[in-house]
């Protein structure tokens, strides 16, 4: 794999190798891990408040533990959404199997 960076980038991640101590592929290597972590979390919250994942999925998408992205969900002042059918959901997701008495 290859990429081309325009100079000031370049110079970022340079910097940062530097600072780090580390050669510049590692560097690149921690970046980009982290900037996928970042999008993931962005990803998994955008999809929880607009009502496309329960939290625990979204927990799930971001590569977080439930309570974790509790914590970050009230920290962003996300209204925490969680009813019937999102235990259901995450009931069969967890245990592979329904609810006794609700379909």
């Amino acid at each position: 794999m290859s990429a081309k960076f325009d100079d000031e980038l370049y110079g970022e991640i340079l910097e940062y190798a530097k600072e780090r101590g580390i050669p510049k592929t590692v560097a690149l290597r921690d970046l980009a891990r982290e900037g996928l972590k970042a999008w993931k979390l962005k990803r998994a919250l955008s999809l929880y408040r607009e009502g496309k994942v329960t939290l625990w999925k979204a927990s799930r998408l971001a590569g977080i533990p439930l309570s974790k992205m509790v914590e970050i969900v009230a920290s962003k002042r996300i209204p925490i959404h969680y009813g019937m059918k999102d235990l259901k959901s995450d009931f069969e997701a967890v245990f592979g199997e329904e609810i006794e008495g609700h379909p």
